[in-house]
């Protein structure tokens, strides 16, 4: 009878021993899963966390003159095109090369010079030049941004040889039967090219971003010629915004816009009385 007694007591015991270890077995496969499923949920995290750098996003709006605002870098802009000084001159070609540098998010300083070049009538041609220095402060409003500007320039042509033999002409009969308001008209064309010296300035313009493609531009200039000028200039334009098309100037220029431009130009206190026009295509591309 004892022995029965010990062989029931070692059988249950040997049942006890098994219940504890399988219960083991299944908590630390259990703790197994848990650590395994908070590692991939960890990774997944970082996963979604890391951001995606393979093209970086660049965001720039348009402005007059061959600029854009990027709050930071170096611009460069290029453009050529036709001037209309009256309608008894003939048009004139237009270059021009523009730079401009941020010296931080609100304020930049830079520079253009254009050449004016071509024949001024059926017997006379002219170069003419203007530089131009300014610094911009900027008052950017996300996709849109306005500035105002205070601009030194500089005008130099020779005239001179062009102004005699202009009067050469009047007093020789060069041109019979015109009359005395053509004459005028025909006159005004010397006067928009003889603004010899420096001038002094303010600008004020802007421009704003439309769906990532397209933008607007607009200006108004006024500027004093010691010569004895003033020179007003509105400025329309519209541009197109290449990095929407062109993913390697989206990952490597802060700005890469192609602009058409127009100037309506008119001219006090030198008896002009009438607006000069002009039409420019140019780009402009940052760093």
């Amino acid at each position: 009878m004892r022995i029965f007694w010990v062989i029931l007591f070692l059988a249950l015991n040997a049942l006890a021993e098994t219940a504890v270890g399988d219960t083991a077995n299944v908590v630390e496969n259990t703790d197994s899963a848990n650590v395994a499923a908070s590692t991939d949920t960890a990774g997944v995290v970082a996963d979604a966390a890391e951001p995606d750098t393979a093209v970086s996003e660049r965001h720039s709006v348009p402005l007059p003159r061959l600029s854009a605002y990027t709050g930071y870098g170096l611009l460069v802009g290029l453009a050529f095109g036709l001037y209309n000084p009256t309608e008894e001159c003939d048009c004139l070609g237009v270059w021009q090369g523009q730079f401009e540098y941020f010296y931080s998010d609100w304020i930049s300083a830079g520079g253009d010079v254009r050449f004016f070049g071509g024949d001024l009538d059926a017997d006379k041609s002219v170069l003419y030049q203007r530089y131009r220095i300014n610094t911009r402060f900027h008052f950017p409003q996300g996709r849109w941004s306005w500035y105002v500007s205070p601009v030194v320039g500089f005008e130099s042509t020779d005239l001179e040889e062009i102004r005699e033999e202009w009067h050469q002409r009047d007093m020789e009969g060069w041109i019979p039967g015109v009359s005395t308001k053509n004459e005028q008209e025909v006159e005004d064309c010397e006067k928009m090219f003889s603004l010899d010296g420096f001038s002094i300035g303010v600008d004020l313009g802007g421009g704003i971003e439309f769906w990532n493609t397209l933008g607007a531009t607009a200006s108004i200039l006024y500027e004093y010629n010691f010569g004895g000028a003033q020179l007003l200039t509105i400025a329309p334009g519209i541009a197109y915004n290449l990095q929407a098309v062109w993913p390697w100037s989206k990952k490597h220029l802060s700005a890469a816009w192609v602009s058409i431009e127009t100037g309506f130009q008119r001219f006090f206190n030198r008896s002009v009385d009438s607006w000069a026009m002009s039409g420019y295509l140019g780009a402009v591309i940052g760093f």
